[in-house]
């Protein structure tokens, strides 16, 4: 498959980008400024910002499906996830291209979700602390809802640099407490190669 994926340079990018190559994928892979990327013969590095729409194009063209790992850094704005997300969708609707994976926390909440004691508390306390992300994030599956692409948004509590755990995805729930970036870059796979989960946000959960 040709995948195009969205701040792949980033550290889950990084880790989808390397396992999606060790499945046989095809990487178009969109930085910004010095790439951290191994080089590899079915991997392409292309200058993209998200809110670029010509970049984005650059980036999204001949591709087959997009994986988007875009997140909230220093001095990033506070809706730039949504902002990106419009870009991607309308850059994606004129060439064609379908299947979109995004990934965004928990706070993020679907009617049925089974929400955990430490999922609750966590959520509470990010919303507390910084309101205009997790905004930000229900904002972007809003542009997703509305969008006529076959979407899916994974949904993860807190990401940490561990060794990856055996995990199963379902569409409400429960989260485990702590998730590792080679779960994420696997669960993107999966719903890519499954073509599974469209138009749902599933959380990546204990077994």
């Amino acid at each position: 498959m040709k995948i195009a994926v969205i701040a792949a340079n980033g550290r889950s990018g990084q880790a989808f980008v390397e396992a999606a190559l060790t499945a046989g994928h095809s990487i178009s892979a969109g930085v910004r400024g010095k790439s951290y990327l191994k080089s590899h013969p079915s991997l392409t590095v292309v200058e993209c910002d998200a809110t670029n729409e010509a970049q984005l194009e650059n980036l999204l063209s001949g591709q087959e499906a997009v994986a988007s790992f875009i997140g909230h850094v220093k001095g990033s704005e506070p809706n730039v996830q949504t902002i990106a997300i419009q870009k991607v969708v309308d850059v994606m609707k004129a060439l064609g291209v379908k299947r979109l994976i995004s990934l965004t926390g928990t706070g993020v909440r679907f009617p049925g979700d089974k929400i955990s004691l430490i999922d609750r508390f966590l959520n509470l306390s990010i919303s507390i602390i910084d309101p205009a992300r997790v905004k930000d994030g229900k904002n972007h599956v809003e542009v997703l809802k509305a969008s006529d692409l076959d979407w899916t948004v994974i949904r993860v509590l807190k990401l940490q640099n561990v060794p990856p755990k055996p995990f199963t995805l379902r569409e409400h729930g429960p989260t485990k407490w702590y998730v590792g970036r080679q779960e994420v870059a696997q669960a993107v796979l999966q719903v890519l190669e499954e073509s599974s989960f469209v138009k749902q946000a599933p959380i990546i959960s204990k077994p």
